[in-house]
């Protein structure tokens, strides 16, 4: 049943519980604070549930979230919520659980059932059917979970419109750039209405796609980013003022480097050539990192880092990647790719890795048409119902088939190596394997590949027999090994044979000048600190490079004082 003063075409929130008055409850709440928004729906049993479920995706009605009592006959709700699954992959799960008779917050006598349904990724979040207190119990969380719905699944605020060819690496490029650094944007297929509409109506040359709208009309063709940037008011030139802090780098490490920095009254600059986030910035949901119970997405972790850096004074400086460092005195001055430089008092470099390429000249010719380095969060939606394939065995390759595996009909893992467990957590394999359209191929790697304007197929060798198999690949994602990026630095800074940044104990006596030992993660070069996935002994997990980068700033503030001239 439905409330009537709740708007038709609206996404669903469904809920079902067999117990009538909790069900009354929950409708009248929900209602009460997220109609007309959402239509609240409901049912007293699984098998309604289901029907009505089907009678949804029958006519098309988007459902956001579902809920459920975690003991719906005749199973329970875990086993309802799969069933819902199948039919509306995109929409929120949750489970509902009585309040326990000492009335704490986490419901302790069904702790067991919700860290297995949790575990195996079988719900998104469980609320408490705490009605009498909704505002403390009940709409943070759903409200939570439809953010994250709305972010994935409707038409947001757009601040610039892209027209290109769906399947064009120059198209990619763009998408992947405006949703890593978190600019709304809306695509638009050149060969859709939209597409033609928007084409006409604001005089673009077909010629010279993709094409940007800016919110004021003015179109910019065939855009750098730098060109984006400039319309869009980021900065991509530093100041010519001496800062106490530079940071190359806006990953996990740098940003935490200039929260941290800045809240501690450093003047503090950060350098990004890419976009905010690092690798970890792709990351579709991370599980497991501190104060995020129901996971945080990578990108969003890094927004928040971001602003609240802003917030503490940092500046920002874009898509200009360094090209050198060198000391001056007391200061260390950065050289920038477009001609400018930036002076600080001490330097910090955060600048992470990249992905491995496969060196395969039929794939990296389809890079962006199919073949994607990362995850690539953005171009999920358009693989809905195709088979896609990951290549890597480390967590960001799990979360990235578990996120896939929202839209595509079946994704399938390549892994090299005998097993998962050497390079993945525990939680994200059990999750995996309880995810019924991805399958892992142990010991198989892609030696090959065609396609013509597009990724069309994949030539897979499995290394016991040797045996080759061509298979269909509507894409394929590439999160394997580490590429460092420390060439530019090795006249700067001592590095090991692979070319990983030394610091502290490991910096080589003979490459340290002053008779004082290194700092902890100061380089072979005073003043020069190095955190993140890029130094020698790092842990590389997002929560491990968040450490290093606030630690550090303490060393900072000992060089400062050591050599600052007064």
């Amino acid at each position: 049943m439905a409330n009537r003063n709740q708007a038709a075409g609206a996404p669903v929130l469904l809920i079902v519980d067999a117990d009538q008055e909790a069900l009354a409850a929950a409708e009248s709440a929900l209602a009460g604070r997220f109609a007309p928004d959402y239509r609240v729906l409901t049912a007293s049993s699984a098998q309604a549930g289901i029907e009505l479920l089907e009678d949804l995706a029958g006519r098309g009605e988007e459902v956001a979230l579902v809920a459920a009592d975690l003991h719906l006959p005749p199973q329970d709700g875990v086993a309802f919520l799969e069933r819902a699954r199948a039919l509306h992959r995109s929409a929120m799960r949750a489970l509902l659980v009585a309040m326990s008779t000492s009335g704490t917050r986490i419901p302790l006598h069904e702790l067991a059932s919700l860290q297995r349904a949790t575990a195996l990724g079988r719900i998104d979040f469980w609320a408490v059917k705490g009605w009498a207190a909704p505002e403390e119990l009940l709409y943070p969380r759903v409200q939570e979970a439809l953010s994250v719905w709305t972010r994935a699944n409707r038409p947001r605020h757009e601040v610039l419109r892209v027209v290109g060819e769906q399947w064009s690496a120059r198209s990619h490029e763009l998408r992947d750039a405006l949703g890593r650094n978190t600019i709304p944007f809306g695509f638009y297929d050149v060969d859709s209405d939209a597409g033609r509409r928007l084409l006409r109506d604001y005089a673009v040359d077909p010629a010279r796609l993709p094409a940007v709208i800016c919110r004021d009309g003015t179109v910019l063709h065939e855009p750098s980013l730098v060109d984006i940037a400039d319309a869009l008011g980021v900065s991509t030139r530093p100041s010519p003022e001496v800062y106490d802090l530079a940071i190359l780098g806006a990953g996990p490490a740098g940003l935490a480097a200039a929260v941290y920095g800045a809240s501690e009254g450093l003047a503090t600059v950060v350098v990004e050539q890419e976009a905010i986030g690092g690798q970890a910035g792709t990351s579709s949901m991370i599980r497991n990192y501190l104060g995020f119970p129901w996971g945080v997405s990578g990108g969003e972790l890094a927004f928040r880092a971001w602003e609240q850096a802003l917030l503490f004074g940092a500046q920002f400086v874009f898509l200009q990647p360094a090209t050198r460092v060198a000391a001056r005195g007391d200061e260390r001055v950065v050289a920038l790719e477009g001609g400018a430089g930036i002076s600080a008092r001490a330097v910090m470099i955060a600048v992470g890795v990249e992905y491995r390429r496969l060196g395969i000249p039929a794939l990296e010719r389809l890079v962006g048409v199919g073949v994607f380095y990362g995850a690539a969060s953005v171009e999920a939606p358009a693989l809905a119902g195709e088979e896609v394939y990951v290549v890597g065995g480390a967590n960001s390759a799990g979360q990235a088939a578990l996120h896939l595996a929202r839209y595509a009909s079946r994704v399938t893992m390549l892994v090299r190596g005998d097993s998962l467990s050497a390079g993945m957590s525990e939680y994200l394999i059990t999750q995996l394997q309880d995810t019924p359209n991805v399958h892992v191929r142990l010991r198989t790697r892609v030696v090959d590949g065609r396609g013509e304007e597009r990724l069309e197929t994949l030539v897979l060798e499995e290394s016991d027999a040797g045996r080759r198999e061509e298979v269909p690949a509507a894409a394929v994602f590439v999160l394997i090994g580490a590429e460092l990026r420390t060439e530019w630095l090795r006249d700067a800074v001592a590095c090991d044979d692979r070319g990983y940044i030394l610091t502290g104990r490991d910096v080589p006596p003979e490459a340290w000048p002053l008779e004082r030992p290194p700092l902890p993660f100061e380089t072979s070069t005073p003043g020069v600190f190095a955190v993140g996935d890029a130094r020698y002994g790092s842990v590389k997990r997002v929560a491990g490079a968040v450490g290093e980068g606030s630690v550090a700033v303490g060393s900072v503030h000992q060089y400062l004082a050591l050599h600052t001239s007064p």
